[in-house]
């Protein structure tokens, strides 16, 4: 069994059939409503004007600040429960069928093409393909959502929204935003992407040594990490977006 073939099983199984990747635009499109919602009842009573497409995808995956840094004990931690559960959503898809592969018919798989390497590059695309797939599925929900409730379609954001949740924080210095770079916005577009992928590869990796269950719940404790601190471990902070856009553009 020569590796095109497995990564031909991995495609078609893991990805083309997985039915629970229809799941992503019903969980993002809630979301979508739940953050247009919040952001029409911010904005009352102040001229911010319609928000663009951009602003939709930042309160998305807005964020919050990190728990432990939050000195004031009076005030409450606002979680960012939707961003958590995209997150727990994607890992958990890539776990799903890496249980069922290391545990059923991947083992007949390993057997039959007597090479583990082989088996493994199938999966390190395999996990690739899998990321950038739910990835693109939140971002097509993102943009069918915006062009429903008439969004406007422009790659800038409305920096009198931006600025506004930017300044809610408690922890970082307030620095109004006015233009961001082309390289800043590509990084902010493509940094859940890439948390998402790191996250599935890591529990990937930990499946060779331990259960698949255990590398999940580490995966998820690397999620909520993101939320508590903004240590360099705790690199799933890195797709909280307002609050990468916010620091490096101070």
């Amino acid at each position: 069994m020569n590796v095109c073939k497995i990564i031909g099983n991995d495609m078609k199984q893991g990805v083309l059939k997985n039915k629970r990747l229809l799941f992503v635009p019903i969980l993002c499109f809630f979301e979508c409503m739940y953050y247009d919602n919040w952001m029409l009842i911010a904005s009352s009573g102040r001229p911010f004007g319609k928000p663009n497409l951009p602003d939709l995808f930042i309160m998305l995956f807005r964020g919050s600040d990190p728990i432990s840094k939050i000195a004031d004990r009076d005030i409450k931690a606002d979680l960012p429960y939707f961003w958590i559960a995209i997150l727990v959503f994607a890992v958990f898809i890539g776990f799903e069928y890496m249980h069922d592969d290391l545990t059923q018919f991947g083992v007949q798989v390993i057997t039959r093409c007597h090479k583990r390497s082989s088996w493994w590059y199938s999966k390190c695309l395999w996990c690739a393909v899998l990321s950038f797939v739910f990835y693109i599925l939140v971002l097509a929900t993102v943009v069918i959502y915006a062009a429903l409730l008439g969004y406007k379609f422009t790659f800038e954001n409305n920096y009198l929204i931006t600025n506004t949740f930017a300044a809610a924080s408690t922890v970082y210095e307030s620095s109004p935003i006015w233009e961001i770079s082309t390289l800043s916005k590509v990084f902010l577009l493509a940094a859940p992407f890439m948390v998402v992928w790191t996250l599935n590869m890591l529990q990937m990796f930990l499946s060779l040594f331990i259960k698949p269950i255990y590398s999940f719940l580490i995966s998820l404790v690397l999620i909520v990490a993101g939320t508590l601190s903004d240590t360099p471990l705790a690199f799933s902070r890195h797709a909280l977006i307002q609050q990468q856009l916010y620091r490096r553009c101070l």
